[in-house]
């Protein structure tokens, strides 16, 4: 499960490896999960899908990150410079997917294996 702090908000902050915080909005219906990040600018954000095994990049003007997790926030796939107009198959295990833009260098430093940590407020 996401925790506690799905009831309360709909964005957390993801702490990347060299210390940048990074919004991260959390998209639990099928019509958010359908839209993603679609018509959205590039910009400092995240986007975390769940339920989610497989996303598309469908209209999507820049490249994107995927991080796919497991029921623990475990890294199980990491999908990097995804580019518009492409499909990632479903993957195994996965049951989240955290998306940034590439341009965030997010998924930098990470690996399967490695544990995502959530957190509400980072002031």
């Amino acid at each position: 499960m996401l925790g506690d702090y799905v009831n309360k908000t709909d964005k957390l902050h993801y702490l990347t490896q060299t210390g940048k915080a990074i919004p991260v909005n959390i998209a639990k219906t099928f019509g958010s999960r359908f839209w993603g990040l679609m018509g959205k600018k590039e910009g400092e954000y995240g986007l975390l899908l769940y339920p989610c095994s497989s996303i598309h990049t469908f209209f999507m003007c820049y490249n994107l990150d995927a991080i796919f997790l497991d029921r623990d926030n475990k890294i199980v796939s990491i999908k990097r410079f995804i580019k518009p107009f492409s499909v990632v198959p479903t993957v195994r295990n996965a049951r989240k997917v955290l998306e940034f833009p590439s341009s965030l260098h997010a998924s930098a430093f990470l690996n399967i294996g490695d544990q995502i940590t959530f957190y509400n407020n980072l002031e």
